[in-house]
């Protein structure tokens, strides 16, 4: 029978789909919300649709297609013979063991460090402070006048951390502080040891004041391109790769 208006004039099938689509999306949220604050625990049971229907005065066919969305976003099961279930929360895996990581390879790392650095050059040229931007260039200034290579692994680990730094963004800063703590164990440094001195400091610091001047003008695309070029120019002297 057609549902019909205030006047007792048959409402128009638009007015009829719209007051429908409303009461789905009520309901949805309604028994979404019980399940979110923990009033139905995963692996329990909720009521059947003859029972929401008269619990909530909704219709079947609008139930129906409440726990038709609940179920695709996950929030329920349909199980034949049980009923439906809400979902359990899905196992997250497990913390990666961080000591495991000091067993990373320096070809592992600096293919982590080519994904990761470059993609912060956009972060950076929007969030970064001038004071952050004048720090980075000051850093290296002061890293052309260093001598030796412990001199210039400081200089080179201040650079880079000042410059994730720059992003703001927590959770790169933090990655980033693991990844320096496994670049500057001594399994790395013996193998950039043999790699490092003074004429190829002096182009690293060369591949620094581009990044630094590139993401001083916030420049993105050009900040992004000279920190990859400096980390493939490094993985190569390195690794020969």
């Amino acid at each position: 029978m057609p549902s019909k208006d205030e006047t007792g004039r048959a409402a128009p099938a638009a007015n009829v789909r719209a007051r429908a689509r409303q009461q789905v999306d009520q309901l949805h949220a309604m028994i979404e919300r019980t399940i979110d604050q923990g009033r139905i625990k995963p692996g329990e049971r909720i009521a059947t649709e003859r029972a929401l229907a008269a619990q909530f005065g909704a219709s079947r066919s609008v139930v129906r297609s409440a726990l038709a969305e609940l179920h695709k976003a996950g929030k329920i099961v349909r199980k034949v013979g049980h009923g439906t279930i809400v979902q359990e929360s899905p196992q997250l895996p497990r913390p990666v063991d961080t000591f495991r990581l000091l067993d990373t390879s320096p070809a592992d790392m600096l293919d982590f460090r080519l994904a990761l650095e470059p993609g912060l050059a956009d972060i950076i040229t929007l969030q970064a402070s001038d004071a952050d931007l004048a720090a980075i260039v000051d850093c290296v200034n002061q890293g052309d006048r260093a001598s030796g290579l412990q001199e210039w692994e400081e200089w080179d680990r201040a650079f880079h951390r000042l410059v994730v730094a720059a992003s703001h963004n927590r959770l790169a800063i933090s990655v980033y502080d693991a990844v320096i703590g496994i670049r500057h164990e001594k399994p790395w440094l013996l193998t950039k040891q043999g790699h490092t001195d003074l004429d190829h400091w002096k182009r690293y610091q060369d591949d620094h004041r581009r990044i630094a001047l590139s993401l001083s003008n916030r420049d993105a695309v050009g900040g992004a391109v000279a920190i990859r070029d400096h980390l493939l120019k490094v993985r190569l002297k390195m690794l020969g790769i």
